[in-house]
């Protein structure tokens, strides 16, 4: 049987520890200004010097942090498709292909790749991650035979 080049040959969706771990910029910044938002609303009501407004600023800060990626994965639903010569992300009900001759890594961290000419942090483990750096390794080998 042949395969198609749209066959899929591996996918995952975005667990809780890569969401935690391999946010994007967008996504910090969010949990960051909800952090200051719950700041300035608890500054409102207690004393910054009182133990309990230290006690809630810490709460805060683990709530932002620790609920963030379960807000993630069910207002997203992040998934990722690994094809022959695509990737597939899909994001909050989007879905978008690059073909791979438009994916490369970018060396400053194992997540983040370039997709159609822009950053992203692919927010996958690091299983997915082999296997779409072994795909790119064999696709860029075939096209240079070509």
């Amino acid at each position: 049987m042949k395969k198609t080049s749209d066959e899929i040959l591996y996918q995952e969706e975005s667990g809780y520890k890569d969401l935690l771990l391999r946010k994007n910029m967008k996504m910090r910044i969010m949990e960051t200004l909800f952090f200051v938002v719950g700041m300035l609303l608890l500054s409102q009501f207690f004393n910054t010097q009182s133990p309990a407004f230290k006690v809630l600023a810490f709460a805060i800060a683990i709530a932002v942090v620790c609920l963030a990626p379960f807000v993630y994965k069910y207002t997203l639903r992040p998934s990722y498709k690994l094809t022959k010569t695509h990737l597939i992300v899909s994001m909050g009900g989007r879905e978008t292909r690059y073909p791979l001759s438009e994916v490369e890594p970018i060396f400053e961290g194992r997540h983040l790749y370039k997709l159609g000419g822009k950053r992203h942090s692919l927010m996958v483990s690091r299983q997915f991650l082999n296997h779409l750096n072994e795909r790119l390794f064999v696709y860029q080998k075939l096209q240079k035979r070509r």
